[in-house]
Parts: structure tokens; C-alpha cells; sequence
């Protein structure tokens, strides 16, 4: 069954369009056939994944200012970015799409009615919505299952959240079928408290609506977006990465009460890559240092000829063996996440019987056989 998503805030800046193209990116990449839907005027969803625009070529602002009985056939306006990723482009002629939707009778559902004839092509169908609560978002709420609220934590994180619950209810009610709504944790900076509070402040509002997933602040985001390409291929090894691959498992897995297919997710180790771009190399790993996540600490190392690598460190008293790192295959990366309280701690690789401090962490802490490496979390 196909699931349709619309990705709403009325708030601009918490993440909705970086959440849009990545977490669509991350469904891709799970083999799951995924259409982003760009129904923001500003098209920086387009323009975020790369897209250049072809003048002949239709647009969603074409086909909402057409008639429902149109002869444009959605299917001419997709753009294909991969075998199970496509788009359907925006740009700035969709700001004149609303005041012609206000004169019709079917304004709210124009967008449904454009994508019924997709139910049997795509897995997942995800949509970019503008920043307010217009009739264009109202056309993605009439033409979604489901919604993800993006929520920049932070300062006034809950703001206008009541209004929003509100209007999906309201459309819930007049289509007779219940929208679910759930929480993202967007832009998450762990080291502030603010972070924390508003984020113990979602979870308590949203309960079992708010995703387990955070997404943690990360430059990368912003640079994969800049230069047009999703996380996965600006920088499949970074945390920006790891946290949207998260988000999508977790999103596919709201629906196996469903009997929604993970067969292929069955492949994949629980929270990690697969593969990685063919092109990195040995020395194109600057972002393997210890990535702190809500779960724990992912400690990885490089080596394409290790048999065996472990983390050994204070927390497991020292002892080899008790943290075998995982080599995601045909990578050179090993990998192992590792449960931590707050605390300081000092670590570790054991690599095929050697004692290896890790290069990609500069903090240490001597000792009297020479040092180790030292991670701190707060």
C-alpha cells in the first residue's frame, strides 16, 4: 500500500525540505520507490537535490492550475534522480497557483486527485509543504496518509504545534479517515540545554507520536543541500546520514502491524549503511571520529585489511572481545555502537592483536604505558 506524507510546519527553518529530500533519499536507498513532491514556491527541494529545471517540461504548478480534467498527465512532470527516487519539481510559478485554486470547487483536493494515478507506482510519496498554512498545505494534508512535523528544538519548539495538530484534525474529520501525525526532533545541538528540555518537552506532548529518532545538527546537511545532493551522496558517513537512515527504518517500520514489507531492510545491519560511494578512500575519512547519538556512542575506525577490530576501553574494563566492531562490506569501515552514560571515558582499538589509538580523535590522556584516546559525554 502506498503511503503518502506530507512534511508540515507552518515554521520556516525547522528542517522540513532537508527532511523532505533526505529522509526520500534514505527510503531510496532502502529500495523502497519513493516520489518527493516539491509543493513549495520557493522549490528548494528541487534545487536541493539537484535538479535543473526544463523550461518545456511541466511542473506541479502546472498541473494544479489545470483543470482536474486536464490532458497534462502527471507522469511528464517527474524527473527522474534515481531507479527508486523521482521528483516532482516546483518553482516559482507555483505562487500563483493559490489564488487560481481559491476559485475552484475542489481547491483543497486538486493535489489528491493529480496523485491518485501514482497509488501503484510508489512505495512512499513525500511531500515538501511551504511554510504556512495555506491552501497549498491543505492540499497535501487532503492528499496525505500520514504527516511528519519537523521541530527545530529549541526555543518556542511547541509553538503553533496545537494549531497545526488542529487543521489535520479538521481535514481528518471531513475526509472520514484519520491523518497520523508525528514529531521530528529537528537540528538537535546536544551540548545545550535548552535542546534537552524542548525536546523532553515534544515527547511528553506527543508521546507515542513523537519518532525516537533525533535528527542532531550537523553542517553537513546544509552543505549536501548547497551543493544540490542528499546526505547519502554528499556524505554517506557522516551523522547526518546515519540519523536519516534512522528515521527511515523507523518510518517503515509505523506500518509493519500492516504487513508493510522489510524484507530487504532484513539485509541491512540494524542502523548503518550498507555501501558507501565506490570513489572514498583511505584517506577520505574525516568523518569517522565518535559520533554521539541518544542511544550511545558509534565508535568507528578504518582498515581495509583488518580481520578484527574491537573497542577496548574502561567502560568494559579493558577486556578484548567484550566490543567487536561490525566492517560494513566492501567499505573498510568498522563500526560498533556502544551504550554510555554521561562521563568521561578512555578507549581503544584492539586491530588484529595491536593496540591502536584512534586517528581520527585528537583528545588523549596519558598513562603510564603512553596514552589513550579520551571521549567525553555530557
Amino acid at each position: 500500500m502506498m503511503r503518502c506524507i506530507a512534511v508540515i510546519n507552518q515554521k520556516g527553518g525547522c528542517g522540513k525540505t532537508t527532511t523532505t529530500m533526505n529522509l526520500g533519499a534514505c527510503l531510496a536507498f532502502l529500495k523502497k520507490k519513493t516520489l518527493i513532491v516539491d509543493l513549495d514556491p520557493q522549490a528548494h527541494a528541487t534545487l536541493g537535490l539537484g535538479h535543473a529545471r526544463d523550461d518545456d517540461a511541466p511542473s506541479v504548478s502546472d498541473l494544479l492550475m489545470e483543470d482536474p480534467a486536464g490532458t497534462t498527465a502527471v507522469a511528464a512532470a517527474i524527473a527522474t534522480l534515481s531507479d527508486t527516487l523521482h521528483l516532482l519539481p516546483s518553482d516559482i510559478s507555483l505562487s500563483m497557483a493559490e489564488p487560481v485554486l481559491l476559485q475552484r470547487q475542489n481547491r483543497e483536493t486538486a493535489l489528491a486527485i493529480i496523485l491518485a494515478p501514482l497509488a501503484d507506482q510508489y512505495d512512499f510519496i513525500l511531500i515538501d509543504c511551504p511554510p504556512n498554512i495555506g491552501i497549498l498545505t491543505f492540499n497535501a494534508i487532503f492528499a496525505c496518509t500520514e504527516a511528519i512535523i519537523p521541530i527545530e528544538s529549541g526555543l518556542f519548539a511547541l509553538h503553533g504545534l496545537a494549531r497545526l495538530l488542529e487543521t489535520i484534525e479538521i481535514v481528518s474529520r471531513q475526509r472520514n479517515r484519520e491523518i497520523q501525525a508525528y514529531a521530528l526532533a529537528t537540528m538537535f545541538d546536544r551540548r545545550t540545554r535548552i535542546a534537552h528540555e524542548s525536546l523532553k518537552e515534544i515527547r511528553t506532548h506527543m508521546q507515542e507520536h513523537a519518532f525516537k529518532t533525533i535528527i542532531n545538527y550537523t553542517v553537513k546537511l546544509k552543505e549536501a543541500a548547497g551543493y544540490g545532493q542528499s546526505i547519502i551522496d554528499y556524505d554517506i558517513l557522516s551523522s547526518g546520514f546515519n540519523d536519516y537512515i534512522s528515521l527511515a527504518r523507523e518510518v517503515i517500520a509505523l506500518r509493519k502491524t500492516r504487513q508493510v514489507s522489510d524484507q530487504f531492510d532484513s539485509t541491512l545491519p540494524s542502523k548503518f549503511p550498507h555501501e558507501v560511494r565506490p570513489d572514498r578512500g583511505a584517506h577520505d575519512i574525516g568523518s569517522l571520529t565518535p559520533v554521539v547519538t541518544e542511544e550511545g556512542v558509534l565508535f568507528r575506525y578504518y582498515s581495509q585489511e583488518a580481520s578484527r577490530v574491537h573497542v577496548v576501553a574502561d567502560f568494559n574494563e579493558w577486556t578484548i572481545g567484550e566490543a567487536p566492531m561490525e566492517k560494513i562490506e566492501g567499505t573498510g569501515v568498522w563500526q560498533r555502537l556502544v551504550p554510555l552514560a554521561s562521563g568521561k571515558y578512555e578507549y581503544k582499538f584492539y586491530v588484529d592483536d595491536k593496540w591502536v589509538n584512534d586517528p581520527q580523535n585528537p583528545h588523549t590522556a596519558a598513562n603510564q604505558y603512553g596514552e589513550n584516546s579520551v571521549i567525553k559525554i555530557d
